[in-house]
Formats: C-alpha cells, sequence, structure tokens
C-alpha cells in the first residue's frame, strides 16, 4: 500500500510519472485550444451541452462512426437537451454565470432553448473557425498518443480493430470532450472551482516546465527546489482569463496554502493535506486517459497515427 503523504509512484514508475506530466501538458493545451481568443467560461458552458447533447449519437457505435467524419455531425433531432443547472453542477459554477452565458450563446444562434433544456445546434458546429478548433484538438491528441506510444507508456495499436478509413476527427473530439469532462468535477473537488482550478494547472505546467519525469515525485514534496517561479503576466498568456480575474483566483490559492507569492513571482505549493487527494486524482486520471486512448484505438484511428509517424 502507497503512503498517500509520500506518492512513491511518482518516484518509482516510469509510466504513471510520463502520463501524469504529458496529461497535465495535454489538458492545460486543451483548455487554450477550446477557449480560444474569447471567453473560456463560455467555451466549457458550451463544451458540456454539447457533450451531454451528444450522448445518444456516442452510445451508439454506428452513429458515432456515421457522425464521426469533419464533414458530418448528427442532426439536431438526435441531440439530447441538457438543463442549464445540470452544467452548472457538473462546471462546479453559480447557476447565474452559467445562464448568462447561455443567453449570450442564443443570441449569437450557438444555443437554442426548448422545453427540455438547452441544445447545441448542428449549425454551430459547422462553422470554418470551429472546425479548425476541431482540427487543432484532433492533432493535440495524437500528439499525445504518439509521445507516450514512443515511450512505451501505451500499447501499439490493437490488432484486431481495422485502421480507419479516414480521420473521424469529430468523433475523436467527443471522446477527448468526454475525458476532459470527467476531470472537471475533480477539479471543482480540489479547489471549490474549476477557473481556480485551471489557474493552479496553468501555474504548475509554468512551473515545472522542464522538469525531468522523474523529478516529478520531489517536486510535490519540495516545489520550492525544482519550481521556477512565474509572474501573473506568464500565467494570462497562457490563459483566455483577464489580469484581474488571474489576480483573484491566485488570491484564493494562496488562502488556500496552494500557492506561494514571492518577489520573483508565484510558486504552486500544494498543501500537505492534499497529497493524498493529488495522488488519487492522479491515478484516476491514468485510468481515464488510458480509457480516452482505448476507445480511439476502437475507432482504428490510432492505427492511422501510427502509420503517419
Amino acid at each position: 500500500m502507497l503512503d498517500p503523504l509520500s506518492p512513491k509512484a511518482f518516484d518509482t514508475d516510469p509510466a504513471f510519472q510520463r502520463i501524469t506530466l504529458a496529461s497535465l501538458a495535454y489538458v492545460r493545451d486543451l483548455v487554450r485550444i477550446t477557449g480560444g481568443e474569447g471567453d473560456l467560461v463560455e467555451a466549457l458552458v458550451f463544451t458540456t451541452a454539447l457533450d451531454a447533447n451528444m450522448a445518444p449519437v456516442d452510445r451508439d457505435a454506428d452513429l458515432a462512426v456515421l457522425y464521426g467524419r469533419l464533414e458530418e455531425s448528427a442532426p439536431d433531432e438526435l441531440r439530447r437537451p441538457v438543463s442549464m443547472n445540470a452544467v452548472a453542477q457538473s462546471l462546479g459554477l453559480p447557476f447565474e454565470t452559467v445562464r448568462r452565458r447561455f443567453v449570450a450563446l442564443v443570441e449569437r444562434g450557438l444555443c437554442v432553448t426548448t422545453p427540455a433544456g438547452v441544445v447545441i445546434p448542428r449549425s454551430a458546429v459547422m462553422s470554418e473557425s470551429y472546425i479548425a478548433l476541431q482540427q487543432e484538438r484532433y492533432d493535440r491528441t495524437r500528439d499525445l498518443f504518439l509521445e507516450l506510444w514512443r515511450g512505451g507508456v501505451v500499447a501499439d495499436p490493437s490488432p484486431d480493430v481495422e485502421p480507419a478509413a479516414d480521420p473521424l476527427i469529430r468523433a475523436v473530439n467527443r471522446i477527448v470532450s468526454e475525458y476532459a469532462l470527467r476531470i472537471c468535477p475533480a477539479l471543482v473537488t480540489l479547489t471549490g472551482s474549476v477557473l481556480t482550478s485551471l489557474v493552479l494547472l496553468q501555474l504548475v505546467m509554468e512551473n515545472i516546465e522542464g522538469v525531468d519525469p522523474e523529478d516529478l515525485g520531489a517536486w510535490v514534496r519540495t516545489p520550492h527546489d525544482y519550481a521556477r517561479p512565474r509572474r501573473i503576466v506568464d500565467l494570462t498568456a497562457g490563459l483566455t482569463l483577464s489580469r484581474e480575474t488571474v489576480r483573484r483566483h491566485l488570491q484564493l490559492l494562496e488562502n488556500a496554502g496552494f500557492c506561494h507569492r514571492g518577489s520573483h513571482g508565484c510558486v504552486a505549493t500544494p498543501p500537505r493535506s492534499v497529497l493524498p487527494q493529488l495522488h488519487r486524482m492522479a491515478e484516476a486520471n491514468d485510468a481515464d486517459l488510458r480509457r480516452m486512448l482505448a476507445r480511439i484505438d476502437r475507432l482504428g484511428v490510432s492505427h492511422l497515427w501510427v502509420s503517419e509517424a
């Protein structure tokens, strides 16, 4: 049994180290891609609603492939409405915050309201800008798989699966969204807010840039010995949040003991009391990430990635 206050897996399991660091960078990049140059909260609300809308398609293997290509998207009648309250609860955001984002989405024709809930219509995901976002998330997921595959962390594509005839970019994106949104409840539990946790994640990635995977355990125990202090301007460059918003969330993190602000910048400092929780989150993420890649493999897409590498 691992001592949760001395996370030995971070010290002794190279695969665990690699997948933890790689997935931290991956989630950070997904946030950046999904948020684009706009409102990050709105992007999260949009993605959460779309993921719920598309659940009936994802549960049907034939539909998942039929509407998995970039030029195709499921018709509105196959999309299941979701309540605004369910989206707010999933993201750990105040209902009014989520409601305002949906009002803005409706005004721009990116969402419709029904008696059963809200729906992101097909027209909202067929624009050039949204297709470009899907392509970028697909490419980043391919890069993650190849990084872990080349490092021996994930297995070769299954020999029992036929290679996909084309990339199935939308199908991969739906799988990616499900993985990303599974992380949100854990992030909310950690700091009380998904946005606060995303600021913490950005700070961690800035702090540990260049740290070797085998030093991950040492960094968790003594972050000041390994971290590179970063200023607010460095964090805002990687997040589509205002400087004042980042400053406010950093203050919340500092009050909770998650970071220290000094003359040279901020350093993430996980309180010793949350180390067991962080270790459980890392273990759950390891399983979730492998599940995501296994689902992509069952589509035959990882065969394409290996053949193109």
